[in-house]
């Protein structure tokens, strides 16, 4: 039993990089439907860019509420339902005739849904990996950035030749089903799995802990408070770069280095010490990358 569960955890993995490519256009390609909504449903910069801002709120800041009801109703259900929503949020776009409704689709319905797969998915893997935890959350994290890579040049080709309601229908049906399909591979680990897993080096014990945190205990922790107030000036930072800038090449590249950065480094997390002047290293060094 433990054999088959070591092994059908990498395919978990993968269902889960995919799932994760699924949802990423949403967020990484905005920029490109921004030109052809505006002259279509009038409106200015800023308004238009509301769409933009409601993704983004209800992708992260209801992160809580997402995992809670991916863990009370399963994650095969939650991640078809979350790929479901964020495909439809294209579709509706796609036939939205005023800013509202933009609003409710590609905004409202599209967090929601990416949100759902994508807090549900780094919660999952995790569970698998209770020994590798910072390789799984980073290889599924790099399929979010790595989704935009596939995407990126089929959307602006299709968008210059068809105009932006058909690309929003063809690669909203495409996202739609992809993520559906990735979320049927989907199941939780066994309940015996934390201690059946594979065990760690004594080495590595003594500074990874497999011990799950209540939310109330994580929010007493420094390392908790640390990483979300090092978190939040990137999140900014790359939320005004996916909604402003334009140049496709210049994104790609980014979001290659991204992904496999989150690679490289998530894997590397698995073998160093995670204690609170690790956090606080991190926490100084990256105020000091937004300084000109």
């Amino acid at each position: 039993m433990l054999d088959r569960s070591h092994n059908d955890r990498w395919w978990q993995l993968l269902f889960g990089f995919i799932a994760m490519m699924a949802i990423s256009s949403p967020q990484y390609v905005w920029t490109l439907f921004v030109g052809p909504l505006g002259k279509q449903l009038g409106g200015s910069l800023a308004a238009l860019q509301v769409t933009f801002l409601l993704l983004i709120v209800l992708q992260t800041f209801f992160s809580p509420f997402q995992a809670y009801f991916v863990e009370r109703f399963g994650p095969r259900l939650l991640i078809s339902l979350g790929a479901a929503f964020s495909g439809l949020s294209w579709i509706f776009a796609a036939h939205a005739s005023s800013l509202f409704a933009l609003y409710l689709s590609y905004g409202v319905l599209g967090g929601i849904g990416t949100g759902i797969i994508y807090v549900g998915i780094i919660g999952l893997m995790v569970r698998w990996f209770p020994d590798r935890r910072g390789l799984a959350a980073g290889v599924t994290a790099a399929g979010y950035g790595a989704g935009a890579i596939v995407t990126t040049f089929p959307i602006s080709n299709m968008l210059a030749t068809s105009g932006y309601a058909h690309t929003l229908v063809v690669f909203g049906a495409i996202q739609g089903v992809v993520g559906v399909l990735a979320a049927q591979g989907l199941r939780t680990p066994p309940a015996t799995w934390i201690q059946a897993a594979p065990q760690l080096s004594a080495a590595r014990e003594a500074r990874q802990t497999r011990r799950s945190f209540s939310p109330r205990e994580m929010v007493r922790t420094q390392a908790f408070w640390l990483l979300f107030v090092n978190d939040e000036p990137h999140v900014d930072e790359r939320s005004h770069d996916c909604s402003e800038r334009r140049s496709i090449c210049e994104r790609v590249r980014r979001r290659d280095g991204a992904g496999l950065g989150r690679c490289r480094t998530a894997a590397l997390a698995d073998d160093i010490s995670l204690h609170e002047r690790t956090y606080a290293a991190v926490f100084r060094l990256g105020f000091g990358s937004h300084r000109p």
